[in-house]
């Protein structure tokens, strides 16, 4: 894999993709390590609402802020995916997560039990004979 990257125009607003071929949202964050006399490297890739608010400006990053403590349901408001993970970069950056059981997709289940579950033919409970 490639270790230079224009870092904005390669990576940041790209589509994660995990292991399974899933899209897990947009790149909204980059996290840089900078060390005294060294040069910075990318420590990890930054995907939520309130990092793309932080982006727009303060007034959204405080709205974006209240709106997670009061109806988030991630334990982190951020998904950060550590550059370890990162396997092939391109159009969409591939990750080795299993995007369904991290929290990436935290909003999906909890609409699921919470509102989808609860509709009437939501789930196909039919056994097969």
């Amino acid at each position: 894999m490639r270790t230079h990257f224009h870092l904005v125009r390669e990576l940041l607003d790209n589509q994660l993709v995990d292991a399974d071929k899933r899209n897990l949202g947009k790149i909204d964050g980059i996290a840089i390590h900078v060390a005294h006399g060294k040069q910075p490297r990318v420590t990890h890739l930054e995907s939520g609402a309130l990092i793309l608010a932080r982006r727009l400006g303060p007034r959204w990053e405080r709205l974006a802020t209240f709106m997670t403590r009061h109806f988030g349901v991630r334990k982190n408001p951020v998904f950060r995916v550590p550059w370890s993970k990162v396997t092939k970069t391109g159009i969409d950056i591939h990750i080795d997560i299993d995007g369904v059981n991290s929290d990436a997709f935290a909003w999906e289940h909890w609409l699921d039990d919470h509102l989808v579950g609860r509709l009437p033919f939501a789930h196909d409970n039919s056994e097969e004979k």
